[in-house]
């Protein structure tokens, strides 16, 4: 499984990826009323490097050999073990100056990223995509920074609550990304024991009537 894990997994991005998250968090503790959108970006980049884990550029071959998605997944566990304990060691050295008091909310939405990434990428996975994680990032990343930017909609939706978010405002926040990473967990487990329910081309009627919609 190791030897998997050393060829299979990108360290060098994932690696970069979590160098890049303490320096961002650093920054953050420097200022973090001026370079709080920062924070976001530090989560979207755990997510979508948590997604890069489970990339396959050999989806071809592996596909068909008798290891299982579980099995391959379970072997690049260590790479998104490293990501979360990057990201609990930047919030931790950051401590209740940076995150304004709100500590475990914000180790709350690292590690729902790092779920949400894993789940979205294992799933895509099942259903053959090999680099479901360079796609994945590409959008993560700079919506997640932009979002952290502009907050649209405050206390409403505080995604990314900052320094000056009420009280209600961070605890929607901490519940919805609790939520989030909540069922990225039922994602991944479903994906990993091949579930299914989103495999609807699978169940008999429904093939039976695409293929009667096809004719017509």
């Amino acid at each position: 499984m190791l030897h998997h894990a050393a060829r299979a997994v990108p360290w060098g991005r994932v690696a970069l990826a979590a160098g890049l998250v303490v320096v961002l968090m650093e920054l953050v503790r420097w200022n973090p009323w001026v370079l709080w959108p920062l924070e976001g970006a530090a989560v979207g980049l755990l997510a979508g490097a948590a997604a890069w884990c489970f990339d396959e550029t050999a989806a071809a071959v592996v596909d068909t050999s008798p290891r299982g998605l579980a099995w391959r997944a379970g072997a690049r566990s260590p790479a998104v073990l490293l990501l979360v304990l990057t990201w609990v060691f930047a919030v931790a050295r950051g401590g209740n100056d940076a995150t304004f008091g709100h500590l475990e909310a914000v180790l709350v939405q690292g590690l729902a990223a790092v779920a949400t990434g894993a789940a979205v990428a294992c799933w895509r996975r099942a259903q053959g995509d090999a680099s479901p994680g360079l796609l994945f990032a590409a959008i993560t990343v700079p919506v997640a920074t932009v979002w952290a930017l502009v907050r649209p909609l405050g206390d409403h939706l505080a995604v990314f609550p900052y320094g000056a978010t009420s009280s209600h405002g961070w605890h929607i926040s901490t519940v919805g990304w609790a939520a989030a990473g909540v069922l990225a967990a039922l994602l991944l487990i479903a994906a990993l024991t091949d579930a299914p329910w989103w495999h609807l081309h699978r169940v008999p009627w429904l093939s039976d009537r695409k293929r009667l919609f096809e004719r017509s």
